[in-house]
């Protein structure tokens, strides 16, 4: 159902803690989280996806994780590598 708050008992660990204790919006954008937006993503702030320590995690609409700097240079790196093998 569009419009409604996405909750946190559709996911389990880490996620389910996050969107929980970010009261089910996005850390990045502040938006409600909700069904049309699709899938909660985890975000490692620190970039260590070893690292998980409850303050290194926050949960992220899908398009708000990939504007994430350390992720936009993994994509900006992942399309050079494509380009020099073409």
């Amino acid at each position: 159902m569009a419009g409604v708050g996405r909750n946190s008992k559709l996911y389990s660990g880490p996620t389910a803690e996050a969107i929980k204790q970010q009261k089910g919006k996005c850390q990045h954008c502040n938006r409600l989280f909700t069904e049309v937006d699709g899938a909660v993503e985890l975000h490692h702030i620190d970039g260590n996806h070893n690292n998980w320590k409850r303050k290194n995690l926050v949960a992220l609409h899908r398009e708000c994780h990939q504007a994430q700097a350390v992720h936009r240079k993994r994509i900006k790196d992942g399309l050079a590598k494509r380009a020099v093998k073409a």
